[in-house]
């Protein structure tokens, strides 16, 4: 938040948009569904925002992890340290 100069492009779509609607809404007034298309709207930017994150700021989040070995007692080991 410090460097907003170095902000996304879509960072400043979602700023823009959101001060867009809000000058929107208060010159023509609230409604249920003014409202409604404007969370959509910044909904659709949001998830725009996240699923075209840089290639460097990508894997930050969720980590899978590999499948670990489980032992079946009925299957024969393939690991040489598994053995009794």
């Amino acid at each position: 938040m410090q460097n907003f100069r170095y902000w996304r492009k879509m960072t400043w779509a979602i700023v823009l948009t959101s001060a867009f609607l809000l000058v929107w809404m208060v010159i023509n007034g609230f409604s249920v569904a003014m409202i409604a298309f404007s969370l959509a709207v910044v909904g659709v930017l949001w998830v725009l925002w996240y699923l075209t994150q840089p290639l460097w700021r990508q894997g930050r989040g969720l980590h899978l992890r590999r499948p670990q070995y489980v032992h079946v007692p009925w299957k024969t080991p393939s690991d040489p340290t598994l053995q009794n």
